[in-house]
């Protein structure tokens, strides 16, 4: 009986060291490329979400300036209390934005929160000769690790109510 048993295990051929390395070695591989494929889909799905955010917050603050525009109390560019003179010194260098009571706050952005990440804001104007038409951009900027991200939102405004 010894004699069969030890010849059945003669037979038997185990797991070589170079099989046991190459399954190693391809299980490694593919964990990798899974794990890269995981932390990719996982920023690219961050920057959507702040994409849209940004997006989201510029449309907003544009909507906001749309209804500083048409209040009642506002004119276009005449008396004390006048659209144009209170956007004509929101530049590129100096932003303003505009709070839900729809007053403009100059040389500031307008903080939003997305998650753990602060989307910044604001808007600035350029009028053509002749105060008829002011050109708006608004600007959402905000940062993901050591990259600096923005979206833009344009439009144009004029004295459509002849105030």
């Amino acid at each position: 009986m010894k004699k069969i048993y030890i010849k059945i295990l003669a037979q038997q051929k185990g797991l070589g060291l170079v099989e046991v390395i190459a399954a190693l070695g391809i299980s490694v591989v593919v964990i990798t490329s899974l794990l890269s494929l995981t932390l990719f889909s996982l920023r690219t799905s961050t920057q959507s979400t702040l994409l849209m955010e940004g997006t989201k917050a510029a449309n907003y603050q544009m909507e906001l300036l749309r209804a500083h525009r048409d209040q009642i109390t506002t004119a276009w560019d005449t008396g004390a209390n006048n659209f144009v003179d209170s956007v004509v010194n929101c530049k590129t260098t100096t932003p303003c934005y505009v709070t839900d009571a729809f007053a403009v706050v100059q040389n500031s952005r307008r903080p939003t929160n997305a998650g753990s990440t602060q989307i910044l804001t604001g808007f600035y104007a350029t009028t053509e000769p002749g105060g008829t038409t002011v050109h708006i951009t608004v600007e959402s900027s905000w940062s993901l690790g050591a990259q600096s991200k923005n979206t833009f939102v344009y439009t144009d405004f004029t004295n459509w109510q002849l105030k």
